[in-house]
């Protein structure tokens, strides 16, 4: 995700619907996941303003396979966008990645006991 420019959070959230629905998906099925998903009513025209937007920040790729529908595949994973977001955070922020991830928990809720566990292998392969 180097030298991309950043996501606007109405772009961040088709990005969320592209990554959940998989590679190939159309503007339909982003239509349909923001509304039952996300609650956003957004129009196939609307969709195609900001899928051409996220193709030229370099998040997608466009092809049409076939004569009428456009597909698109994300360019990267969610998981590799999160820590590029979060090395990015951590460098605005001058804090390392072990404080910033504590602060995060630091004001959760709850944590699952599956995150705990990962937690504490992650902590006990430090020693």
């Amino acid at each position: 995700m180097k030298n991309k420019k950043r996501l606007t959070d109405r772009e961040l959230t088709i990005m969320k619907a592209i990554w959940d629905v998989g590679d190939g998906v159309g503007t339909a099925q982003i239509v349909r996941k923001l509304y039952e998903c996300y609650g956003e009513k957004l129009t196939p025209q609307a969709v195609g303003v900001y899928i051409e937007k996220l193709e030229r920040k370099g998040f997608i790729s466009i092809s049409k396979p076939g004569n009428y529908y456009k597909e698109y595949k994300p360019l990267l994973t969610k998981e590799d966008y999160m820590r590029e977001e979060l090395k990015s955070l951590q460098s605005f922020w001058e804090v390392s990645a072990a404080r910033y991830s504590l602060m995060a928990l630091e004001d959760a809720d709850s944590i699952s006991e599956e995150d705990a566990d990962a937690l504490r292998r992650f902590l006990d392969g430090l020693r």
